[in-house]
């Protein structure tokens, strides 16, 4: 029988090593550490045979850093502390609510899911939207990696990757892809959180991504070299320092490149990503900055396709065929700046503030989709060049209290956001051509232009909230009830990026209500429920409503949801069962009126799971089962059809076992399922159900002395070809067998 411990410590001490403790643990109450008095001791935990087996050339990798309480933790301490690692971990004991701050995963009133670095390390990531769809039933790729560009559906709603949320604030990542190399944990909230994070800048419904980057938790220096197949070759560094009397002071510092050939036809792309992070942890003042610089080109980005209404969908091509021109390339920039700080005012009131700036600029010349005119895989691609760039800030203050008001306990949030940004556009159209999706034609150039116009300023979008919330605790910590409300006002221009002149704007507002609960029976068990809603901004009515100079209010999609979760030490679980009602625009076909009286509505089940199952062997995954319908249409012409692009079932299951005949060696295997999915309104169109098979190992050695892992894995083990479904309509193909290898060193 094995022991841990388990322990909740400031952000920059909370990061995990190259591997996770040995297998097969079971927790000890948790210690809580306010800040660092001096610098961390590895304590190493007792093993069973099998685990002491499975580590024992690699000790050093396999260890847990603990520091001696020195004082009672303030509430601000507490709340800045990031969670640390479930057994085995590949999942974090929790994460952030927003404006709630991090808690604890059976404390969570919702469906929240934190993936570590381990997590992103050991699948050889190479963006965030890869560890999400390889580990999460709920998601899968609206957008695929071998695309410019990154896009998820989640819980069956499409979620861009510029609603990305860094360190909690939106509008800092770049807007086509996050390289994970500088992040320390992916957390996924399922289902709308207007309440919890403000309107995402496209107001995504199906769920909230936030990105935490990495602190110094000790001194680090880590070198990692990759391969993907057929040959792109790559690079990373990562270093960790703290200085200062009391180790106060930490400061991280990731790079990385990598390029090559992809396993595409004619594909290639070269991506760099550098990121320096400092932080500082007083008695009573915590402070962090990062500034991260990201910089990616692609020659012949892979698009996806729109079937023309009526056809029937042709047989998905092999994923390695490439409509893309030779001429075609993507370029795209992003620099990013941030700092937080909080103060604890008392032991149980904090302040805190947090702001950052980001600038992405792009260029890029595509097919931005071509269209598929029948079952023989003919189809008419065109060609188009933008360019332009996007300039944000974003920032929250606010202040966190806790007191009592008899057996009763509060924790009170007021806070406050904005997100300000402003969009350039320059464009040239070229005419259309004749291709096939299985013998694509090639041209030398894309002729000459139809249509173009200058770089200009075409959008600016304004965010504006206040929040509130009050945790309420009662019998013991048995009973926990959210209660909260958050105003958010939506500020969105248009302008002619020629003339400059404004052509819309739109400025609203709308409150989003929020009450949520927690009941802990048992220490083990967790029974939860939620009702939240999500705000998007509200449409513009179509050229062909008579009320065509109508202002609506950001909509609110509304969620109801029922859970429980289990905790049993080494294994975890989650299970839901949820609805959420997305309004759309319809126009009335007799008075033509535009309205918002249009209705999709999502109910599904939920299974996550992950931890141990046994000792020396690990499963991350779960089932989804979705019902998406079509419940107000216009003209009721397509009521109770299935909504576009969400599949009925979905499927996720990772295993990993650490064999008992080598030492240090670990085997892999991930299975993926999903379902038939509609592309198409009227349920004609359809693109048939997939299953891919990933294997791997990894071994974790000592080279002079060194830690070691290699890492190995190939994906889509029998090279299937499929096709993915989007919410849009637009469909993409799946990603071929890919090789994929790397080598860490730990100096």
């Amino acid at each position: 029988m094995c022991a841990s411990l388990l322990l909740t410590t400031v952000p920059s001490l909370a990061q995990s090593p190259e591997q996770p403790p040995a297998s097969g643990a079971a927790p000890l109450p948790p210690v809580v550490v306010a800040a660092p008095q001096h610098r961390a001791t590895p304590v190493r935990r007792p093993s069973s045979s099998r685990s002491a087996r499975s580590s024992a050339s690699h000790q050093a990798s396999r260890r847990e850093h603990v520091q001696t309480p020195a004082a009672t933790p303030t509430a601000g301490a507490q709340q800045a502390a990031l969670p640390v690692p479930y057994i085995g971990g590949q999942v974090a004991r929790g994460g952030q609510l927003g404006l709630l701050g991090n808690k604890d995963y059976m404390d969570t009133p919702y469906s929240l899911t934190s993936y570590t670095e381990k997590t992103i390390r050991d699948q050889q990531a190479t963006s965030v939207a890869e560890v999400l769809t390889n580990s999460d039933p709920s998601v899968r790729a609206a957008i695929g990696s071998s695309n410019r560009y990154d896009a998820l559906t989640i819980r069956g709603f499409r979620v861009e990757n510029s609603e990305i949320a860094l360190n909690g604030l939106y509008g800092l990542v770049p807007a086509y892809r996050v390289n994970p190399a500088p992040i320390e944990r992916i957390e996924l909230l399922k289902g709308p959180g207007a309440f919890l994070n403000g309107m995402a800048p496209q107001g995504s419904i199906g769920g909230t991504v936030n990105v935490v980057t990495k602190r110094a938790a000790e001194d680090l220096t880590r070198l990692t070299a990759g391969y993907i197949s057929d040959g792109r070759f790559g690079t990373e560094l990562d270093l960790a320092r703290r200085y200062g009397e009391q180790k106060e002071w930490g400061v991280r510092f990731n790079g990385g490149i990598d390029g090559g050939n992809t396993s595409i036809d004619r594909q290639s792309t070269r991506n760099g990503v550098g990121s320096l992070g400092v932080d500082y942890h007083g008695e009573r003042f915590r402070w962090s900055a990062d500034i991260i610089s990201q910089d990616d080109w692609m020659k012949a980005a892979q698009r996806g396709y729109t079937p023309l209404p009526g056809i029937a969908m042709p047989t998905a091509p092999d994923p390695r065929i490439n409509l893309a021109q030779p001429f075609d390339r993507a370029r795209s920039q992003s620099l990013t700046g941030l700092t937080r700080a909080e103060y604890d005012l008392s032991n149980s009131v904090t302040v805190f503030g947090a702001i950052g700036a980001n600038q992405f600029r792009y260029d890029k010349q595509e097919d931005p989709g071509a269209t598929i005119l029948n079952t023989a895989g003919d189809a008419l691609g065109t060609s188009r060049f933008q360019t332009g760039k996007s300039e944000g800030v974003s920032g929250e203050a606010g202040v966190r209290a806790r007191f009592d008001t008899g057996p009763v306990g509060h924790e009170v949030v007021v806070s406050g956001s904005a997100l300000d940004r402003t969009d350039w556009l320059g464009q040239t159209n070229y005419a259309t051509y004749l291709t096939n999706i299985y013998r694509p034609t090639l041209l030398a150039t894309a002729g000459p232009p139809v249509s173009t116009f200058p770089e200009g300023k075409s959008d600016f979008l304004g965010l504006r909230s206040v929040g509130v919330a009050d945790t309420i605790t009662t019998m013991g910590g048995i009973l926990q009830v959210i209660v909260g409300a958050r105003q958010q006002q939506v500020i969105a221009n248009s302008f002619n990026p020629v003339s400059g002149l404004e052509t819309t704007h739109y400025d609203d507002s709308a409150t989003s209500p929020s009450i949520a609960l927690v009941v802990r029976p048992i220490k083990q068990l967790s029974l939860y429920a939620n009702y939240i809603e999500g705000l998007t901004p509200g449409p513009t009515p179509p050229s062909g409503a008579v009320n065509t100079n109508a202002v609506f209010a950001p909509f609110k999609t509304r969620q109801v949801e029922i859970g429980t979760k289990l905790d049993l030490g080494g294994f975890g679980a989650s299970l839901s069962a949820f609805q959420i009602s997305l309004p759309s625009g319809v126009i009335d076909p007799i008075t033509k009126i535009y309205s918002l009286d249009g209705e999709q509505r999502n109910r599904g089940v939920e299974l996550n799971t992950f931890g141990e199952v046994a000792p020396g062997v690990r499963v991350l995954g779960g089932v989804t089962w979705l019902d998406a319908r079509l419940t107000q249409t216009q003209g009721h012409l397509y009521e109770g059809n299935r909504a576009i692009g969400a599949p009925d079932l979905q499927g996720n299951l990772g295993v990993e076992w650490d064999t008992p005949f080598v030492p240090g060696l670990t085997a892999t295997a991930r299975a993926i399922y999903t379902s038939r999915a509609h592309v198409s309104a009227d349920n004609l169109q359809s693109v048939p159900a997939w299953a891919t098979f990933d294997i791997g190992a990894r071994y974790a050695t000592s080279l002079a002395g060194r830690p070691t892992t290699f890492r190995a894995s190939l994906t889509n083990l029998f090279d299937k070809h499929y096709w993915i479904g989007n919410p849009t309509g637009y469909v993409i193909s799946g990603m071929p067998r890919t090789l994929w290898l790397s080598m860490t060193v730990d100096f």
